[in-house]
């Protein structure tokens, strides 16, 4: 069954899925069998958080080597949890990543409305993996949805090494992981923290799990 949320979650894509649901031309992006993310950097903005959401999904999409269709496929469907924390603050993730539809319930500003196997609904980090077959989705397809820079030791603006004395760390179910983060697989239930912070000023509290809502 499609997910309860698009009609309850997200005003703009609550409305959109009508628009989606009419629409049976799609995005002429690559296929979504791709393996999500393959491995390297996400040439994304290397600019300073918050960041929003880009409104050409559509471009976005393909070049995370997704598809949008014009309704959601939910033959594969599971939940993961992406947390960014910058100095301590918060950073949202935006709702309607990876769906393709334009403000105030709009036709999107760029190419036919669609939404993709990995995308967001709303703010709360949740990321959802909605599918025809099983595939491989990363990290990495998310952030180049987001359109923000992520490698090892950078995400956006902040880079190791560079005279703010940042240091980017990447930790999986609360584990510190040094793998390109672009290329972690997302898995059921999985909580994902890119975290900024220091040496001098450690990040505390990161999250090992996540209160997904009965049912995810």
């Amino acid at each position: 069954m499609a997910d309860s949320r698009w009609a309850g979650v997200a005003p703009r894509a609550a409305v959109s899925i009508a628009l989606l649901a009419s629409v049976a031309a799609c995005s002429s992006a690559t296929s979504g069998s791709k393996p999500a993310g393959t491995p390297g950097a996400v040439a994304g903005r290397a600019t300073l958080a918050p960041w929003d959401r880009p409104a050409d999904q559509d471009v976005q999409v393909q070049a995370a080597g997704l598809t949008l269709t014009a309704t959601e496929q939910v033959a594969v469907h599971y939940h993961a949890h992406l947390d960014v924390i910058v100095r301590g603050t918060a950073v949202p993730v935006p709702a309607e990543l990876g769906i393709n539809v334009g403000p105030d319930n709009t036709a999107p500003p760029h190419g036919s409305p669609g939404i993709a196997a990995l995308h967001t609904h709303d703010v709360t980090g949740i990321l959802h993996i909605e599918a025809p077959a099983a595939a491989v989705f990363t990290l990495g397809q998310l952030f180049t949805e987001w359109n923000v820079a992520l490698s090892r030791g950078q995400v956006g603006a902040y880079r190791i090494g560079d005279s703010s004395g940042d240091r980017v760390r990447v930790f999986v179910n609360g584990v510190p992981t040094t793998t390109d983060p672009a290329a972690i697989a997302l898995t059921a239930h999985e909580e994902i923290a890119v975290v900024v912070d220091s040496a001098a000023q450690p990040a505390t509290g990161i999250p090992s799990s996540y209160a997904f809502p009965p049912g995810d």
